[in-house]
């Protein structure tokens, strides 16, 4: 049966069908988590408040770099403690107001807190001058954060990462890698004082597929010979080079066998940041923006990564560069737009025991199906990559420059292979088939939501006596629909 509000499908050539088996559970991954500005603080009464969105996308955990809660290497009024001359014990030292609200921010819509430890980068990116006075200050962060010294937060805070891409040329950690290795050693060896049971990982490696780096093997030897902890490994990606939602597919392999192969088995594998774009000058219209976070947000459950978090989940507004990231969801107040509202649908869909899902391809036509109690969801997303993506390469590899202040700073990166795959397939329409749903012979209401706000129904169907349900919706290029089936 047809949804009978839906608009009318394209010719069935450009329909593709993808079926649901309601019957067939398993688990979704836990990679629901974000990196944003939550919303007001002290110093901030201008940003808008994206907790709203953050609770409708189910978001779960909230990683913390991009706030004002950077402990700075050298005096700064903004760092978490601004002069290093200062009584380190005497919490008066310490500048914790602004951090604590967008903490609590966080804990209200019932998500965790990743904590980064790093520096405030653009000012600053020099190691630590004394490596036993900086790890008592970060002990004493963590107390605040994890069991409430110096009227820290009612609910702890359990997992802190170190570093922010010390990779990334001179623009975030302008120190030698021995350095930085001495500073996550202090970094453990606090938290560890505070708790042994809390979790602690990094470095946040910005280029995850360069080999034999300072901050990959390096960073990795360096912790193994040293008998440091490491419960998860970070690294961040965005597709600015291939435009492609499978690259997380292929780079998360390659680190999975990058940890094992040096005895990190244990070791997780976090996306500390992922997204289309970051370099400034790339741009694309925020529908294709929003196809591809669907259509990557689906992709990335068939991955080893074991959380990840998507950058940026706020309105882009940065307190520490001074501008509007154009990596944000929505406008510059908050109101939203494809962007923010592909995040939201994703959530909205991976929640409950995830569904079998066939008949999707991997040139962007992407499907992903839930169950909560009496909801059965499904996320179709049909992403289209740009003509510049297809066009073969030279070499797989990516150049680009960043302005700071007067400065073009070139970096360059490894890609992924390119996928011939990548091209679409021309779809516009999508037949939808649930199968084995547990509501025979009942009737169901049918919703289906799209990237733009527009909502179809609710609409009343029959599901057959054997337990099907066929449904038809247009799906055209850089779109993405959540149809939510309700008994």
């Amino acid at each position: 049966m047809s949804h009978p509000d839906a608009p009318a499908a394209p010719p069935a050539s450009r329909t593709r069908t993808l079926v649901v088996d309601a019957a067939d559970e398993s688990s979704f991954r836990s990679l629901n988590g974000v990196g944003g500005v939550p919303g007001p603080a002290v110093g901030h009464p201008d940003f808008p408040d994206m907790t709203p969105l953050w609770r409708e996308a189910g978001v779960t955990v909230v990683r913390s770099f991009d706030w004002v809660s950077r402990l700075d290497t050298r005096n700064d009024p903004t760092s978490l403690f601004p002069d290093w001359s200062a009584d380190v014990d005497d919490p008066a030292s310490y500048n914790f107001a602004a951090t604590d609200r967008w903490v609590e921010s966080v804990h209200t819509i019932g998500a965790e807190v990743m904590f980064t430890v790093a520096s405030s980068i653009p000012r600053n990116k020099l190691p630590a001058e004394d490596v036993e006075l900086y790890g008592r200050v970060v002990e004493h962060i963590v107390r605040h954060y994890s069991q409430g010294w110096a009227d820290g937060p009612a609910r702890p805070v359990r997992i802190y990462e170190f570093g922010d891409q010390p990779d990334f040329g001179p623009l975030h950690f302008a120190g030698r890698p021995d350095e930085f290795y001495a500073m996550y050693r202090a970094f453990c060896e606090a938290v560890q004082r505070v708790d042994p049971t809390l979790t602690v990982g990094g470095p946040a490696v910005a280029f995850p597929l360069e080999a034999d780096a300072p901050y990959r093997e390096g960073f990795l030897a360096y912790v193994r010979e040293n008998g440091l902890p490491l419960d998860f490994f970070s690294f961040l990606w965005f597709t600015d080079g291939s435009r492609d939602p499978l690259d997380y597919r292929h780079v998360s392999r390659e680190l999975r066998a990058l940890l094992d192969d040096h005895g990190f088995a244990e070791t997780e594998l976090t996306l500390c940041y992922w997204n289309y774009l970051a370099v400034p000058s790339s741009s694309a219209p925020a529908a294709e923006k929003g196809a591809f976070q669907a259509a990557t947000a689906i992709a990335l459950q068939d991955t080893v990564i074991d959380h990840a978090f998507f950058f940026r989940a706020d309105s882009g507004r940065d307190p520490h560069y001074g501008f509007v990231d154009p990596g944000g969801v929505g406008d510059v107040d908050g109101r939203p737009d494809e962007r923010s509202r592909a995040l939201a649908l994703a959530g909205r869909a991976m929640r409950g025991r995830r569904l079998g899902v066939e008949g999707a391809d991997e040139s962007g036509f992407a499907g992903i199906a839930g169950r909560e109690g009496e909801h059965v969801r499904v996320l179709v997303a049909n992403y289209v990559a740009p003509d510049s993506a297809l066009a073969p390469r030279e070499e797989d590899r990516f150049t680009f420059r960043i302005p700071i202040g007067e400065q073009r700073i070139e970096l360059g990166l490894t890609l992924p292979p390119q996928r011939a795959e990548l091209a679409s397939s021309g779809v516009d329409a999508v037949r939808l088939e649930l199968t084995r749903l547990p509501w025979t012979g009942r009737t169901a209401s049918v919703t289906a939501t799209s990237l733009t706000g527009s909502v179809d129904g609710p609409t009343e169907v029959a599901v057959s006596a054997a337990g099907t349900l066929q449904l038809e919706f247009a799906l055209p290029p850089q779109s993405a629909l959540l149809i939510e089936v309700t008994a």
